[in-house]
């Protein structure tokens, strides 16, 4: 596999949202946020399935290369198969029906079509290591900043990362929602800046820890402390 540096993935990221802005959807009119769904079909050629991936919701998507059957659960619980076709990419069910986890589905979505562009780029390369494996699944908590242990994960999660949230969009929703040209800190006690950021992931369609993760990497938001608001009352002893 593969290991490509973050500035060469948000190269790739530019090439195909260039492809995307010249779709007929957005003819003459403003782009402020990046529609999953289009971006897949209209510009890659895959499909979107959704289906109940686990009894435990803990598999968000995935997605094959190949032509694979795939276990599933209907309404009652029951195991079931869904046919992938190798150009297919499903998503949890619910994350498709509740509005408040949009930012997880869209990011799954970009996150299972990231798969496919590497693969399509790199097709001798790509999924070379997991020649026993015939699928890539997104489960939760893959978003977050952690030690690189599967660099296909990795790049997916950046490809993804990079197509849902450019950073010229970035730059023109914190212009819109009123939060500057560059934020030092997100945290619940300061309510003016935290619920602006909020709007923020919502007008961009985005996870609030997503949006955080990618705006700390563009250098536009210096702290967050989204999910451990009290550690901005640590005191660190210097050393």
């Amino acid at each position: 596999m593969k290991r490509l540096s973050r500035s060469y993935i948000e190269t790739i990221a530019n090439n195909i949202l260039a492809e995307y802005m010249k779709l007929p959807e957005f003819s003459g009119t403003r782009v402020y946020r990046i529609e999953p769904e289009i971006l897949l079909t209209k510009v890659l050629g895959l499909n979107i399935e959704h289906a109940h991936l686990s009894m435990d919701g803990s598999i968000l998507g995935l997605t094959s290369f190949s032509d694979v059957e795939v276990e599933i659960y209907d309404e009652t619980d029951m195991e079931t198969f869904l046919f992938l076709d190798g150009k297919t990419i499903v998503i949890e069910k619910e994350l498709a029906t509740d509005v408040s986890k949009r930012g997880r589905y869209n990011f799954t979505a970009m996150h299972e079509g990231s798969h496919q562009i590497f693969k399509r780029l790199f097709p001798n390369d790509y999924g070379a290591s997991q020649s026993t494996e015939e699928l890539h699944f997104h489960t939760y908590n893959s978003e977050k900043n952690k030690p690189i242990m599967d660099w296909e994960e990795w790049q997916a999660n950046a490809l993804a990362s990079a197509l849902l949230l450019p950073e010229t969009l970035i730059k023109q929703g914190m212009f819109i929602v009123g939060l500057g040209d560059k934020v030092y800190s997100i945290h619940k006690y300061n309510r003016e800046v935290y619920e602006r950021f909020c709007n923020l992931a919502d007008f961009l369609g985005s996870s609030k820890q997503a949006l955080a993760i990618r705006m700390k990497q563009l250098g536009l938001l210096e702290k967050e402390y989204i999910h451990s608001p009290n550690s901005i009352f640590d005191i660190y002893r210097e050393v």
